[in-house]
Parts: C-alpha cells; structure tokens; sequence
C-alpha cells in the first residue's frame, strides 16, 4: 500500500462544536506555507478532515477518504494536486474533481466549507 506524509494536528489546537471545527490557525506552523498540510480525527468526528494550504495560499478542507477505496489524502508538493494514498494514487483537483487514478469521475473528493475569523479556520462538518 501507498504511504501518507501528511501528520495529524495536535489535539490542542482544534475543537468540534456544533458540526464546525474552529482550527487555531496561528499554533499550526504547517498550514503556514503553502503545501502544508494537517488532519484532525478523533474528537466526536464522524471522519477524519484533512487542511491544506494551496498553492494559490488558499485553505481548502476535505473528508480525508480517497472515494475510491477510503485511503487518506496527501497534497502533492509543488503542485495543485491532492493524491490518494493508496498504491493507485487516484489525483484530485483543489475542488475535489478526479484527474487520473482508479476513482471515477463520478467519485469526487469531498470538500468541506470553510471561512476564516479571528485567527480561526471555520470548517462545517
């Protein structure tokens, strides 16, 4: 099986509330550069979600489960990709479309909404 690199977010530095995640933006150094990356589970939620800093500096969220199989999602260093982590590494776009891999087209990752207030990435889960 393929591997992921991407860590989990301390425990401290987001709370589910409501079915929205307020992330502490500021106490997470790797969603400061664009390719960084961190997911949360745990914590009452139903699925882990996964953070990316983009490489337009934009903040996307997803359910971290590729469609095609339920492996984790990675982003793709220097590039405006996520792939799964499976063997097949499916390639999704920032809007969760497929672009190549076993998951079909009708299987889009899927994004989360968010916002941004005081400090906080607002994510609805």
């Amino acid at each position: 099986m393929g591997m992921c690199d991407t860590s989990p977010l301390a425990d401290d530095v987001w709370s589910l509330m409501d079915s929205q995640i307020a992330l502490d933006l500021a106490k997470v150094l790797a969603l400061s550069e664009k390719g960084g990356a961190g997911y949360m589970a745990g914590k009452g939620l139903a699925k882990p979600v996964l953070v990316v800093r983009g490489q337009d500096n934009n903040l996307y969220a997803y359910e971290n489960a590729c469609p095609h199989g339920g492996r984790k999602i990675d982003p793709m260093q220097g590039e405006a990709k996520l792939r799964c982590c499976s063997v097949n590494h499916s390639t999704f776009d920032y809007n969760g479309k497929v672009l190549s891999g076993p998951a079909q087209h009708k299987h889009e990752l899927r994004r989360l909404l968010t916002s941004q207030a005081d400090g906080k990435l607002l994510i609805s889960v």
